[in-house]
């Protein structure tokens, strides 16, 4: 498996274990990142580390989302 495949699932373990909103801001050093690394020419670069940040930044929310939902379903 890729490593870039195994991105979401880790930013989606990293939202779940940590359950803060702000965590989503932990995607843009990775985008960053990823576009001062990439050589892929013209926009292309700018395409695919946006892509990758927004879909990390998903993962991230929809763990902390889970999380919530979890902690608020207990409670009640």
């Amino acid at each position: 498996m890729n490593v870039w495949a195994l991105i979401p699932f880790a930013g989606f373990a990293f939202g779940l274990l940590l359950g803060r909103w702000w965590a989503i801001a932990a995607a843009l050093p990775l985008g960053a990142w990823i576009l001062l690394t990439n050589e892929l020419e013209g926009n292309i670069g700018l395409w695919v580390a946006s892509v990758l940040t927004l879909l990390l930044a998903c993962a991230i929310g929809a763990g902390v989302a889970l999380r919530r939902l979890n902690r608020r379903r207990l409670r009640a």
